[in-house]
C-alpha cells in the first residue's frame, strides 16, 4: 500500500484536489482519494500534479527506427514517398530494438495504454512482454486490386498471430486515399465485425481536393507512380468514403482530422455517434505544418483523444509534448480538459475505461507525476515533464 500526494491530484472524473492524497494497493488499484492532513504518515510527497496514466490513442511503434530520417513539411504525398523508400531500411533486429527502446520510453513517461497501428507482427513479442497495454490495429492498404486477395490473407494472418500470443488486436483500414474499392469494402466489413476501427482522416487538404474535385497532389501522385486502381473522386470530402456506409454501431477513431470542416464534423456525428476525434498535433506540424481545428471540435463537444503518431513524423512519443503543442497554440484550454483527452477519452475510445482513465476506486489506471507545472495558472510549461510513479 502506498500513499502518494502532490500539489494537486487530477482524478479526471472529479475536480482537481489541492494537496490530495492517493492511496493505491500493491496491485495498482485505487483504494482511497483524500486531502492531506497534518496527521497523515508515510506519504510520498511530490512537487507538481498527479494524474492517471496516459493513453496514447494513436501510434506506429514498428516505425520507431525511422526517427529523424524523413524531412519536415513535405506534405503527405512527399511523406509517403519518403516512407516507402525508408520503411525497411533497417534490418529486423534493429527495428525490434528501436521499438523495444521506445516502448520502454513511453512507459517511463507515463503512457500505460496505446492504440497501435501494425502492418506486420514485428512488435508483437514486445507488446506481449510490455508494461503497457496495447490494442493493435492490424492495418491494410493497397490501390491494386490484383493484390487484394494476398493482402487480405496477410492481414488475417497478422490478426491470428496476435490472438495466439494473447494480445488485443483487430483489423482496420488505413485511409480514404490509400485503398482500392475491393480491399476497402472487405476491410470495412472486417472492421465492423470487430466493432472498432482506427482510420487516418483528412490529414491533408489534398485528400479533400482529390475526392471533391479530382485535383491537387493526390491526382498527380497517382499518375506519377502509375497506381492502377486508385479510388475514384465522388464530389465529396474524403470523410464520406468511410462514413457514408459504415455500420452505425462501429466504434470509430478518426485520426489526425487536420482539415476537417464543420460541415464534415456535422455529417460525421449524424452518421455515427461513436466517433473519437484523435489528434496528433506534433505529427501534423511535422508533415503539413498545420494543426486541426481544435476550437471547432471543442465548440461541438467532440470526444477528443490524443496520440503521438510515429517517430517517422515526430521527435518523441510523449503525450506531455503533444498537450504542450496544443496548449501553445490554444492557450485557453484548461489543463483538466487536456488531461481528460489524454486519459479518460483515450481509454473510452479503446474500450478499456473499466481499468484506465480515472482515479475511481477499484481502477488500476497507473499514476503519473507531471512536474514543472504553473499551478497558479494551472498550465503546463516548456519545462513540464512526466514520469510513471505506479502501474
Amino acid at each position: 500500500m502506498r500513499k502518494i500526494s502532490a500539489d494537486y491530484i487530477f482524478p479526471i472524473h472529479a475536480k482537481p484536489i489541492k494537496n490530495g492524497v492517493l492511496t493505491v494497493g500493491d496491485d495498482g488499484k485505487i483504494v482511497a482519494l483524500s486531502t492531506r492532513s497534518e496527521t497523515d504518515n508515510d506519504i510520498e510527497l511530490y512537487s507538481g500534479i498527479i494524474c492517471p496514466g496516459f493513453v496514447n490513442a494513436h501510434c506506429h511503434l514498428e516505425l520507431s527506427h525511422l526517427k529523424n530520417l524523413i524531412p519536415e513539411h513535405t506534405g503527405i504525398t512527399g511523406f509517403i514517398r519518403e516512407l516507402s523508400k525508408l520503411r525497411n531500411i533497417a534490418d529486423t533486429q534493429e527495428q525490434i530494438q528501436c521499438a523495444k527502446f521506445y516502448d520502454n520510453q513511453m512507459y517511463l513517461q507515463g503512457i500505460v495504454a496505446v492504440g497501435d497501428i501494425s502492418n506486420s507482427n514485428l512488435t508483437f513479442e514486445i507488446k506481449k512482454q510490455s508494461r503497457i497495454f496495447y490494442h493493435t490495429f492490424a492495418e491494410a492498404f493497397s490501390c491494386n486490386e490484383a493484390e487484394t486477395k494476398d493482402i487480405l490473407k496477410k492481414n488475417q494472418d497478422i490478426v491470428d498471430c496476435g490472438r495466439k500470443l494473447g494480445i488485443s488486436i483487430s483489423p482496420t483500414l488505413h485511409a480514404s486515399y490509400s485503398m482500392c474499392d475491393g480491399l476497402f469494402s472487405e476491410m470495412k466489413l472486417r472492421s465492423e465485425r470487430s466493432g472498432i476501427l482506427s482510420y487516418h482522416n483528412q490529414e491533408t487538404q489534398d485528400e479533400n481536393e482529390y475526392f471533391k474535385n479530382n485535383s491537387g497532389r493526390f491526382s498527380e501522385f497517382y499518375d506519377e507512380f502509375k497506381i492502377p486502381d486508385y479510388p475514384a473522386p465522388f464530389g465529396k470530402t474524403s470523410i464520406h468514403r468511410l462514413l457514408d456506409s459504415i455500420d452505425k454501431n462501429t466504434k470509430i477513431m478518426l485520426v489526425h482530422n487536420t482539415f476537417t470542416s464543420e460541415d464534415d464534423f456535422d455529417f460525421a456525428v449524424s452518421a455515427n455517434a461513436n466517433i473519437t476525434w484523435t489528434l496528433c498535433p506534433k505529427s501534423n506540424l511535422y508533415i503539413e505544418n498545420h494543426l486541426p481545428p481544435i476550437e471547432m471540435f471543442r465548440r461541438k463537444n467532440a470526444r477528443i483523444a490524443t496520440g503521438t503518431d510515429s517517430l517517422s513524423s515526430n521527435a518523441n512519443l510523449s503525450i506531455i509534448e503533444e498537450l504542450l503543442a496544443i496548449s501553445n497554440s490554444f492557450g485557453n484550454i484548461e489543463l483538466h480538459e487536456l488531461l481528460t483527452w489524454a486519459t479518460l477519452n483515450g481509454a473510452e475510445a479503446l474500450g478499456i475505461e473499466v481499468k484506465y482513465g480515472t482515479f475511481e476506486l477499484g481502477k488500476a489506471p497507473g499514476i503519473v507525476l507531471i512536474d514543472n507545472v504553473d499551478t497558479g495558472k494551472m498550465m503546463l510549461t516548456e519545462k513540464s515533464t512526466s514520469q510513471i510513479l505506479h502501474n
